[in-house]
């Protein structure tokens, strides 16, 4: 994967994040009228931009995915972002389901295996 690719791929995730962290933050406020008329605009012009994300995301394999973002993750919980973060959680098991990223469990089986193949190579 090149430097573009990868930029690519975390910007999708960005915004794929941006997406579920309003999501988190709305199911977790209690919502006025104005305020859900306001939120229905927003969530009806992000739906339009899901698939061309999801789309920047299936160019990639489920472990690059789940790889930058857990990066990305790791920013979050380093800056205390907790929304964030649970939104990024929530973005994780979505990926997931529909097999665009890889189970955490098997994702460090990955790392690992990788790691380690570097001292057998030798």
């Amino acid at each position: 994967m090149d430097a573009f690719d990868d930029l690519m791929l975390g910007y999708a995730l960005k915004k794929l994040t941006n997406v579920f962290e309003e999501i988190v933050e709305v199911s977790k406020s209690p919502s006025s009228d104005k305020a859900t008329g306001v939120q229905d605009i927003k969530q009806t012009k992000t739906a339009k931009k899901l698939p061309v994300w999801l789309g920047r995301l299936r160019v990639n394999t489920p472990y690059q995915v789940t790889h930058v973002l857990i990066d990305q993750m790791h920013a979050s919980r380093k800056l205390n972002r907790d929304l964030r973060f649970a939104a990024q959680a929530a973005l994780l098991d979505a990926l997931v389901e529909d097999g665009l990223a890889m189970h955490i469990a098997s994702y460090s089986v990955l790392v690992v295996e990788n790691r380690l193949k570097c001292f057998s190579d030798r």
